[in-house]
């Protein structure tokens, strides 16, 4: 019987370093990626040779219009401690059952791990949105995972010469449904609470309580998400830890971790405040009060 084959988009260039934000390089690199059917032993070939792969997208350039399919899923576990160990997260259940294999990632050192989990799946998924509703239901599922991955041609780097664990499972699409409604619900128990009439926020908060309803915990990048925490947390204190968990709907102690992360005296250089928070809530139609 021939192994089973998943449609995976792969760059032709093997590197062996990450692309500093703005190198001329970027050009060249979002339009290297070929779209490919490989075996999962394939697949980790490539990845072992240090090649970045991704989702299939048309017009031989990445970006998230171009979208074609997904065929495979991929979290990044970046704890630096024993939970982002190969050894650890092979034992995960979930992990243990489904996933196809795991590598060290290249920033990965014994002394501070890191890795990625790939799974992949035996239908793709067609429809963009219907990718990344995927990967955010596999993140909430794994709460200790990194929550960057969100972008449905977000690509992958290679990491030559890793660590790898085979696994070869094969994730059912019907699974991924299944964990996609369990999110939701979840999801909406969260909002929910928040907004129960019952649901009163400190008095000196109800203003950027009110901000926050506004803005899509899920529907905005990472980098969004991060900035509100750290503008609730500039404003607050620890005082607004309360507010943040209330809307951030993230994975189990993943606002804590964050939130510990933070400067005890902010943010220092003043770029990322409270009004970073009412900035993004006005682009999602919220309205500031009037005196």
């Amino acid at each position: 019987m021939d192994d089973p084959t998943f449609k995976i988009a792969v760059s032709s260039y093997a590197l062996n370093r990450k692309i500093p934000p703005g190198d001329p390089f970027w050009k060249d690199f979002n339009g290297s990626f070929q779209n490919k059917t490989l075996s999962c032993l394939e697949l980790a070939d490539s990845v072992y040779t240090g090649h970045p792969f991704t989702t299939w997208h048309n017009h031989h350039w990445r970006t998230s219009a171009n979208y074609d399919q997904g065929q495979h899923l991929a979290l990044d576990f970046d704890t630096e401690d024993n939970r982002s160990s190969l050894p650890i997260l092979r034992q995960d259940h979930f992990v243990a059952k489904h996933a196809a294999f795991l590598y060290t990632t290249p920033s990965h050192t014994p002394a501070a791990p890191k890795a990625r989990v790939v799974f992949l799946l035996d239908t793709p998924i067609m429809q963009a949105k219907n990718y990344v509703l995927a990967v955010s239901a596999l993140l909430w599922l794994n709460g200790t995972a990194d929550r960057q991955c969100k972008d449905p041609v977000r690509f992958f780097y290679g990491s030559r010469d890793c660590d790898v664990i085979y696994l070869e499972n094969v994730l059912p699409l019907a699974t991924i449904k299944h964990i996609i409604g369990q999110y939701l619900e979840t999801g909406q128990t969260t909002r929910r609470a928040m907004q129960r009439p019952d649901w009163r926020p400190p008095t000196d908060q109800q203003e950027v309580a009110e901000a926050l309803r506004a803005i899509p915990p899920w529907g905005i990048d990472y980098d969004q998400w991060l900035a509100c925490l750290m503008g609730i947390h500039a404003e607050f204190g620890d005082a607004g830890l309360p507010l943040a968990c209330a809307w951030a709907d993230g994975g189990p102690n993943e606002v804590e971790r964050k939130w510990k992360s933070f400067k005890p005296s902010g943010n220092g250089q003043g770029s990322i405040s409270i009004a970073t928070v009412f900035a993004l809530a006005m682009q999602h139609g919220w309205q500031k009060r009037t005196v």
